[in-house]
């Protein structure tokens, strides 16, 4: 075997994980999915209403003043029973935190859907 062969085998020898490594790679994607799991099982138990605060939090006031359709944001929750809560229970929720709907009348061709304001809003 050639001096550069010998460089290329050592070199790929090098780059194969050793088992030690591969256990501590294992264990901490066993951390990371437990932590993920655990996550959201905490979200799941966390009232709906505080749910829906954090989104909202995070939701730039330009676009809150310009109105939230319902469904995006139903789609950003995690339900407690099923992967999402009813479009109901996201809405009385919206109620309970101050927040109006509008029906937008303009565009017939895309029906008239609820759009959602915040407290502070007078749209």
């Amino acid at each position: 075997m050639s001096k550069q062969q010998r460089a290329f085998v050592t070199a790929m020898l090098a780059d194969i994980p050793q088992p030690e490594q591969i256990a501590q790679q294992h264990t901490a994607t066993q951390q990371r999915q437990a932590a993920e799991k655990e996550r959201r099982w905490r979200d799941r138990l966390t009232p709906l209403d505080d749910r829906l605060r954090k989104i909202l939090d995070d939701i730039p006031d330009s676009i809150k003043a310009e109105g939230i359709r319902l469904p995006p944001l139903v789609h950003q929750l995690i339900g407690r029973t099923r992967q999402h809560p009813s479009a109901g229970d996201v809405g009385k929720a919206l109620r309970r935190l101050g927040w109006r709907r509008k029906r937008d009348w303009s565009n017939g061709d895309e029906g008239y859907p609820a759009v959602w304001y915040p407290p502070n809003n007078q749209a």
